[in-house]
């Protein structure tokens, strides 16, 4: 249950395994977790006990503003988390260790990216023998080319040198999808304002502390300069 004197800070997710729904659950959760098992919740996070503590409360919503948990749509369109902390110094590890519980909790996933990785892998050394073979190819090219066939040789050597450079490109495509695994990804972090280190009520008796030295200085010196002068 959000308290008062709470800041609302909200990101927005990717993801490429299983449906909203799944994830709207787990993090349903989690919030009962940290409401009613705060130290659970924070070894799940990996928070420290400052940072679960400002913590108040999760939602999850789909792009529509409904409760992602009721969700039912198997399409992969971004969702979002809002989060309600009391100091909003906190939000970035906060969001750090939501998406890491969503993405590393679930054996699922975890079995899933290990695949995905050994995949990536299998088809990298497929490509590279591929190439140090049309490397000997290529060498064979030039040492074989005669001047009468010097023109058929030409063309097959280009074609060669097309299919390598078509290798080549798959082969960086996967060296990318090896460098980001995950299955989750944030594409737009969550902001929100920085909060005053001075709380409402230190802030009610400045003003206070400041109206009553108004009043001193109208009633016992700019008052009676004015009765002065007319006197």
């Amino acid at each position: 249950m959000k308290k008062a004197n709470t800041y609302t800070a909200s990101f927005t997710v990717m993801y490429e395994e299983l449906v909203r729904k799944v994830y709207g659950d787990r993090l349903n959760k989690l919030n009962l977790l940290i409401e009613e098992n705060n130290s659970k919740a924070q070894a799940l996070l990996g928070l420290s006990k400052k940072q679960i503590n400002s913590l108040k409360q999760i939602e999850a919503t789909n792009i529509l503003g409904e409760p992602l948990s009721k969700d039912l749509n198997v399409d992969k369109i971004p969702f979002i988390v809002n989060v309600y902390v009391s100091d909003t110094s906190y939000v970035r590890d906060i969001q750090e260790g939501i998406v890491n519980y969503l993405e590393n909790a679930n054996q699922y996933l975890i079995n899933k990216r290990r695949l995905k990785i050994k995949e990536i892998d299998d088809e990298i050394s497929f490509i590279n023998r591929e190439l140090k073979m049309m490397d000997s190819l290529k060498r064979l090219y030039h040492v074989g080319i005669t001047a009468t066939s010097a023109t058929s040789g030409s063309s097959s050597e280009g074609s060669l040198y097309s299919l390598s450079y078509e290798l080549y490109k798959k082969k960086q495509e996967l060296l990318k999808k090896k460098e980001m695994p995950m299955n989750l990804y944030v594409i737009d972090d969550a902001i929100v304002p920085t909060k005053s280190n001075r709380s409402y009520v230190l802030m009610a008796a400045a003003g206070l502390i400041t109206g009553f030295i108004l009043y001193i200085l109208l009633a016992y010196i700019v008052l009676p300069v004015l009765r002065y002068k007319k006197v």
